[in-house]
């Protein structure tokens, strides 16, 4: 018999396991390089630069919420609905309204100067489509002065037809 087969080098599945990882480990690396090198020295979008995700970072969230607020009328249709919300859940869960205000919002005076201003900011925009802007106009008016102007045309063409004559 021949022992050549007991020199044969042999591997564990661990071992086998760990130079995969290496190689993936490896591979994105190499993937990370590439895309940094194809990000140019001239780019122009300054998100982009530096390793960036081409995004500009999120300020504060009370911002976004304020611009959301300042829709058609203020918010006040969605703070209503939030009243009645809280008012359904203190009746179901048997627990004080100002508690669960307070939960939400901090307290009863935040929620209350919060549709106030709501209100407010309603009533303006209210205010502001019925004003003039979108007042229909008097036909009647118009009409009147159609009238005058034919009359002070007739009139002017009498005038050169006997001057003419």
């Amino acid at each position: 018999m021949n022992l050549n087969f007991m020199s044969l080098k042999t591997t564990s599945v661990a071992a086998v396991k760990g130079e995969r990882h290496k190689e993936k480990v490896l591979e994105r690396q190499k993937a990370q390089e590439l895309q940094q090198a194809m990000l140019s020295e001239r780019e122009l979008n300054p998100y982009w630069k530096d390793g960036g995700t081409g995004l500009p970072p999120e300020k504060d969230e009370e911002t976004s919420v304020k611009k959301v607020t300042v829709v058609e009328d203020a918010g006040l249709s969605w703070l209503r609905k939030s009243y009645q919300r809280m008012k359904e859940q203190a009746e179901r869960e048997k627990r004080n309204f100002e508690e669960i205000v307070a939960e939400r919002y901090g307290s009863v005076e935040v929620f209350q100067s919060r549709l106030e201003e709501a209100e407010k900011a309603a009533s303006k925009t209210e205010n502001y489509h019925r004003s003039g802007r979108w007042k229909k106009t008097d036909y009647s008016e118009s009409e009147k002065e159609k009238k005058e102007r034919k009359e002070q045309h007739i009139e002017k063409a009498a005038r050169d037809e006997d001057g003419k004559n």
